[in-house]
């Protein structure tokens, strides 16, 4: 009556249907929770290198050993700085002529503008890595909208480093002009990032935003500064170098869309 006729309860085929179901769940749960750790540490180790050698990059090769090599040495026993305010090192030094530091920065809202835009641009480098890292590991990377990413990457890095040299000199001049470029140049990001998984349609709007805003770029840039130093020479080398690196992007973004 309680028996079938193999001997063991109805029950218990039941319950081991059930754990096999769970045991299943819980490896498949287990698995999914190895893959995105994976992708985290994956992502948080190339954000690190990534933001890392871009100012090694941009500091270390390309100004010190190429475009100003001839610049000496600081002799750090005699350099002196009479414009440190000294309010971060609080009661550990005072005011006047201090000695040799490798960064100085004084208690101004202009510190902490440019500490602000840092943190902004590092934090969405990031966050872009780690949305491109599980594509690139499970195989949903759109090839063509990944090559204009990287192709952004300079015209990024140049805001970044804009923003830090307005503030750091009190030079605006082309403060509001750039805000505009960088603005525009983050929401084109964005769409060719969300196009970066190829699981994601392409669209007609998507498209003509992106063409909208590098053609916009082009237009601004050809009647600003790119004709008068690159087509005319009238540019130095590294003005002329920018004002390529930053024409380059808009274009491609033409052409593969």
């Amino acid at each position: 009556m309680f028996f079938n006729k193999s001997g063991s309860a109805p029950g218990s085929n039941m319950m081991q249907s059930y754990m096999e179901k769970r045991l299943t769940t819980l490896h498949n749960s287990s698995s999914s929770s190895v893959t995105t750790y994976k992708d985290k540490v994956l992502a948080f180790l190339s954000g690190v290198i990534f933001v890392t050698i871009l100012p090694y990059i941009h500091i270390g090769i390309i100004h010190l050993k190429i475009w100003v090599p001839g610049k000496g040495k600081v002799d750090r026993n005699k350099c002196t700085c009479s414009c440190f305010d000294t309010v971060f090192r609080g009661q550990y030094e005072d005011q006047g002529p201090t000695t040799y530091k490798h960064v100085y920065f004084n208690a101004t809202w202009q510190t902490m503008r440019i500490w602000l835009f840092t943190v902004i641009f590092v934090l969405l480098a990031y966050e872009s890595i780690k949305y491109l890292i599980p594509l690139i590991r499970r195989r949903n990377l759109r090839p063509a909208m990944f090559a204009l990413y990287v192709a952004n990457l300079y015209p990024h890095y140049y805001s970044w480093w804009s923003y830090f040299s307005y503030y750091n000199e009190d030079f605006y001049d082309y403060y509001k002009h750039h805000m505009l470029f960088t603005i525009t140049e983050v929401i084109a990001t964005c769409l060719v990032l969300n196009l970066c998984d190829n699981r994601n349609e392409i669209v007609s709007w998507k498209i003509l935003a992106i063409v909208s805003i590098n053609l916009m770029h082009i237009s601004v840039e050809g009647s600003d500064q790119f004709i008068q130093h690159v087509v005319y020479g009238k540019g130095s080398h590294f003005q002329n170098a920018r004002n390529i690196g930053l024409m380059i992007p808009d274009l491609l973004h033409i052409c593969i869309d």
